[in-house]
This record gives C-alpha cells, sequence and structure tokens, in this order.
C-alpha cells in the first residue's frame, strides 16, 4: 500500500490553487498599485511644502525691496517737485 492519504486528489485541485494564487497576484498588483500611488502624493505633498518655504522666505524679501522702492520713487518725485533733479 501507498502512503497518499485517500483525500489527496481533492486537497491536489490544482484549478482551485491556480485560482488562488491568481487572487493573491492581483491582490499583490492592488496593493503595489495603491503604494505607487500613495509614492506620488508624498511627492507632491512634499514640492508644495518646499514652495510654501521658499514663498515663507521670499514674502519679506519682496515686501523690502518694495517699500525701498516707494521710497526711492517718492524722494525722487520729491526732488523733482523742488527742482533739485532735472
Amino acid at each position: 500500500m501507498s502512503d497518499i492519504p485517500v483525500d489527496y486528489r481533492s486537497r491536489l485541485d490544482l484549478a482551485e490553487l491556480v485560482s488562488r494564487i491568481e487572487r493573491q497576484q492581483e491582490e499583490t498588483r492592488k496593493f503595489v498599485s495603491d503604494q505607487h500611488k500613495l509614492n506620488s502624493e508624498a511627492t507632491k505633498l512634499a514640492s508644495e511644502s518646499r514652495k510654501l518655504d521658499r514663498d515663507r522666505y521670499h514674502a519679506p524679501l519682496l515686501a523690502i525691496i518694495g517699500i525701498i522702492v516707494g521710497v526711492i520713487t517718492v524722494a525722487s518725485l520729491i526732488l523733482r517737485a523742488l527742482g533739485w533733479i532735472a
């Protein structure tokens, strides 16, 4: 007699095994797709964060430059009105 169990054929249902493997592979593909989507979203958020950091740095500089240009313009208009500049 052989050592093969009686229910060996029912446990060795190849079609069922193949379908289970395909389901697991599809689930893995879905997880990988979700991971890629989350990674791209994280990259997008990181670039937006860097942009906000740049803007936070540049805003005061632009305000200071605007004030300086405004003061120079007003001073040159006053000097023209007084006749000190041609």
